[in-house]
């Protein structure tokens, strides 16, 4: 897989920035200076989303954030601001790529090998879930918060995502792909899991 970069800017007025992704790691650099690298076998976390700016009396724009995290708790935090609809479009566009890339060449391995394992009777746990063959528990200090594949659904929203139990509609877990730490991954293992077992449900 070749390289791949990235230019953005944080705001009109911000130096260029470079985000270049790679098989081995994830660079950030700024005017050919190297800011932060991170090894692809020590990446083990992304979030993202937008958040509102808001003015006095109403919005005023919109933040894209992404922030990467390492095994070593080094965050990459990337931030595109559009104040009053500026740039919207093209910080729009910049910040899919960078999310897809982000998937393309680092969480789709990590997801396929967590599905797999699990799949195999491994049980993982992936930012406080448990997952094994037989179900999810999302709050391992509370055991008895436990469903089994079959009576799981999925729920998917614009910003956030809940699993839930079937028999049981108030024994929940939301999401928030902006503030929960790989979200994205948790909901992809979910939905995958309960597809491969024949349990997933449209709504």
């Amino acid at each position: 897989m070749e390289d791949f970069k990235i230019e953005y800017k944080t705001n009109f007025y911000s130096p260029k920035r470079v985000i270049t992704f790679s098989e081995d790691e994830l660079t950030l650099s700024n005017e050919n200076r190297t800011i932060t690298k991170l090894e692809k076998k020590e990446i083990e976390g992304f979030r993202f989303g937008v958040s509102w700016i808001r003015g006095v009396d109403f919005t005023i724009g919109r933040l894209f954030c992404i922030d990467i995290r390492d095994s070593k708790n080094r965050i990459i935090k990337i931030r595109l601001r559009s104040i009053y609809s500026i740039n919207k479009k093209t910080l729009s566009e910049k910040f899919t790529d960078i999310v897809d890339k982000l998937y393309e060449y680092y969480f789709e391995d990590i997801i396929s090998y967590q599905i797999e394992n699990i799949l195999k009777g491994e049980t993982l746990q992936i930012e406080g879930f448990a997952f094994s063959n037989s179900g999810v528990c999302w709050d391992i200090s509370k055991k008895n918060i436990f469903v089994k594949w079959e009576d799981l659904r999925l729920r998917e929203y614009t910003y956030y995502f809940a699993l839930f139990s079937d028999e049981n509609h108030n024994n929940y877990k939301a999401q928030t792909y902006l503030t929960d730490w790989n979200a994205a991954v948790i909901f992809a293992v979910s939905k995958s899991i309960l597809k491969h077992k024949g349990f997933y449900k449209e709504d």
